[in-house]
């Protein structure tokens, strides 16, 4: 007889999924995808989950490398930022404004590139099925219960009674099952559907007016961690029926409505006076009247318009601006929120599929030839160095993966053994900052080794195309820190490796491949762990990218706000720490 896993909502007894939700990443998450430039003058492009944008893991027993390598549970990393006082008595009512790094093109979830700014947005007029908490387990949080068969194929969820959107209709079964439809459906978000059992009308059905059963043809652990995300919005009958709905507005279940959408300049949303969710004293939520988003590109501006005091929470993942975040900004008496044990990676994302980075040889003598260490003092300071895919603190994580350090004696060596390549062609954007990043690896790479290196500068608009094309040989990138290694399934697996690719790399490699699917298969933590380290060595083996740093991702809030990254669970587990500058603002509020 098959056995169930089941949580529900006021029980609180959840089985420990070794999952953490997502990025954008570069890519989300699923998660965001990745950028040109690893600061903030660029986009990320889609998550994992569209991936599907987020996810982390730890454990006891992490095998052979047990130990040193064995990641915390977070807690240290979390714990950098003090918690706020704790104050007595909530101020109801203000506008919070959020400054963006970047604009939004579409609310339509399934086909968006629905990066950290977009995630963010969606976070305040969304609510995900699932949600991960501090403990790093899986929670039902729009709908009541979900249940998972043994082998994780086969997943179950029943909605809470009561729930609206936006509109007024209900949140029922069938709500759920349309909307689980469209995202097999959309271009990107079906990549999460790629394993269906079948037809979406026979693998997702309705078991009564509240239920709905998911059936894959194969085991898929990490599908719960992508309800967390990108994957786990919920959005209305009316919006899907909009045949202008890329241009529309979301019609949710969020404590905030969108009620106005300027593009380019303000997001506005407006509290929500159905919201289904209270706090921890039964009070009704949320405690705003509103939230403003307004994206800035430019990092120095968004910087400037919080000192000046004319903002409340922004986002930075500028390596340059870490130090004044947490030291100044929080000696004058702001803040910062709690944030998880993963990071995004910086990384130079290498085409595995054409000359001259489909040798393996080449793109270890470039390793080599690149001095890693003189590329964070000079156009990363602050960040620190990385030799894989996951952050210290985070699943996955070696000290010491065997990636090939800087040495140009032995980089020399190899090139003249097989002949260097005639050029090589680094493409980036038309970003002041990019052109400078380029010329100097282009330096880099002429005075250690002798290669020849032409720079390629394209729009902006570009990027994201030309990686999922392939029309590329090494770019700048960020990506991954989606907290569950599982959710990298899409930029690693060799399934994904071809066409328009999200396995932006072109890496087709069979041992990874095989561990992809193993961590798709467990929710153990240590298997979790374990599996991960193999993959970490296996890229380090193969060189299939130049890691290069972790960025760290700020979310600083100015003093008088409150309940940043605050989310009352019914567990009464905290919410997990931010990822990759997502943050929720559910609970914010503002001193009176």
């Amino acid at each position: 007889m098959q056995r169930s896993r089941t949580r529900r909502a006021l029980v609180g007894s959840f089985v420990a999924l070794a999952l953490v939700a997502t990025a954008c990443g570069g890519g989300d998450d699923d998660d965001d995808v990745a950028t040109d430039e690893p600061a903030d003058d660029e986009p990320a492009e889609e998550e994992e989950e569209a991936s599907g944008d987020d996810a982390d893991d730890a454990g006891d027993d992490a095998g052979d490398d047990a130990g040193d390598d064995a990641p915390p549970d977070g807690s240290e990393l979390a714990d950098e930022v003090p918690e706020e006082e704790p104050v007595a008595e909530v101020a109801r009512g203000g506008v919070l404004t959020m400054l963006l790094e970047a604009e939004t093109d579409t609310w339509d979830i399934p086909g968006a590139t629905c990066v950290t700014s977009c995630i963010n947005v969606m976070n305040a007029v969304a609510d995900t099925i699932l949600v991960v908490n501090a403990d790093q387990q899986l929670e039902p949080f729009l709908v009541e219960s979900f249940e998972v068969d043994d082998d994780f194929s086969q997943w179950t969820f029943t909605m809470r009674e009561g729930v609206t959107f936006h509109d007024g209709t209900p949140v029922d079964g069938e709500a759920l099952r349309r909307n689980f439809v469209e995202y097999s459906r959309g271009l990107l978000q079906a990549q999460v559907f790629t394993d269906l059992a079948g037809p979406p009308d026979e693998s997702i059905v309705l078991l009564d007016d509240m239920t709905v059963q998911v059936t894959f043809d194969k085991p898929f652990a990490t599908f719960g961690n992508n309800l967390a995300a990108r994957t786990g919005w919920v959005l209305a009958p009316s919006f899907w029926d909009d045949p202008d709905r890329t241009g529309a507005v979301p019609i949710a279940t969020g404590p905030f409505v969108m009620e106005e959408w300027v593009r380019g300049e303000v997001t506005r949303v407006r509290a929500n006076p159905d919201y289904w969710r209270t706090d921890a004293d039964g009070g009704q939520l949320p405690y705003l009247d509103g939230i403003d988003f307004r994206p800035i590109p430019d990092v120095s501006t968004r910087r400037a318009t919080m000192e000046a005091g004319d903002a409340d929470v922004n986002m930075d993942s500028f390596a340059e601006n870490k130090e004044f975040w947490e030291t100044t900004w929080v000696d004058e008496g702001n803040g910062l929120a709690r944030v998880g044990p993963d990071r995004e990676i910086g990384y130079l994302l290498l085409n595995n599929s054409k000359p001259p980075f489909d040798d393996p040889q080449v793109r270890r003598a470039l390793a080599h030839c690149t001095d890693r260490e003189q590329y964070i003092a000079f156009r990363s300071p602050g960040d620190r160095l990385i030799d894989g895919p996951f952050a210290e603190g985070a699943s996955g994580f070696v000290a010491d993966p065997g990636f090939p350090q800087f040495d140009p004696d032995e980089g020399n060596r190899i090139l003249d053994e097989i002949g260097r390549p005639e050029v090589i062609n680094y493409g980036t954007t038309n970003v002041p900052s990019n052109l400078l990043t380029a010329q100097f690896f282009q330096e880099q790479w002429s005075t250690n080794c002798g290669l020849e290196v032409a720079i390629d500068q394209f729009e902006q608009s570009e990027l994201v195309g030309r990686a999922i094309s392939g029309n590329f040989e090494v770019f700048l990138w960020r990506n991954h820190g989606q907290g569950n290694p599982g959710l990298e399934f899409v930029w690693w697996h060799s399934r994904h490796a071809a066409g328009l690719a999200l396995n932006f790399g072109r890496i087709q490699d069979p041992e990874i491949d095989e561990l992809l699917f193993e961590v798709w298969a467990t929710d153990d933590l240590a298997e979790l762990d374990r599996l991960a380290q193999e993959i970490n060595r296996e890229f380090a083996a193969e060189v299939y990218n130049i890691w290069l740093n972790t960025v760290d991702w700020q979310n600083p809030y100015r003093e008088g706000v409150h309940g940043v990254q605050t989310m009352t669970l019914e567990s009464g587990t905290p919410v997990q720490g931010a990822l990759v500058g997502r943050v929720f603002l559910q609970e914010a509020w503002i001193d009176g």
